[in-house]
Order: C-alpha cells, then sequence, then structure tokens
C-alpha cells in the first residue's frame, strides 16, 4: 500500500487485473479507478498491449510493504 492522499489508475490501452483488499477487479481501456488512501493493492494480471497511468498525490509517498489479505489469482496465460 502506499501513504498517498490521492491515487488513480486510468486504463490507455489493454487491460489490467487488480487486487484491491481481498476483491479482484478487472480495469479495461477507458476505465478509471480511484484507489482509495491506504487501500491494500496490486496489479497481478494485464494482457501483453496493457498501459496505463497512474497519477499519485504528493509525488513524494511511502510505499509500506503488507501481508496480502488472499491468495493471488493465476495469471491469463498470453497467446
Amino acid at each position: 500500500r502506499h501513504e498517498a492522499e490521492f491515487q488513480v489508475v486510468i486504463m490507455t490501452k489493454g487491460w489490467a487485473k487488480f487486487m484491491y483488499e481481498d476483491k479482484e477487479t478487472l480495469v479495461e481501456a477507458g476505465d478509471v479507478v480511484h484507489q482509495r488512501p491506504g487501500v491494500r493493492h496490486y496489479l497481478f494480471d494485464y494482457s501483453p498491449d496493457m498501459e496505463y497511468l497512474e497519477i499519485v498525490s504528493p509525488a513524494d509517498f511511502k510505499t509500506v510493504d503488507v501481508e496480502p489479505v488472499c491468495a493471488i489469482p493465476p495469471s491469463t496465460p498470453w497467446k
């Protein structure tokens, strides 16, 4: 998790799967996701063409290693 006041992911191309606490979330091109402050999250799967923009404030934020709340789901095999 990050000690940031504001964090947004804008998926510009492809798709990615994120875990937000114990909830799997598919984010596709055109989606905008607000990551609430302090939420445990990680990107665990993505398409080969995935591109995203991440906006974080303040720019100088701290990342804190925490235990995951659940097992990481399997990745999708690329063809």
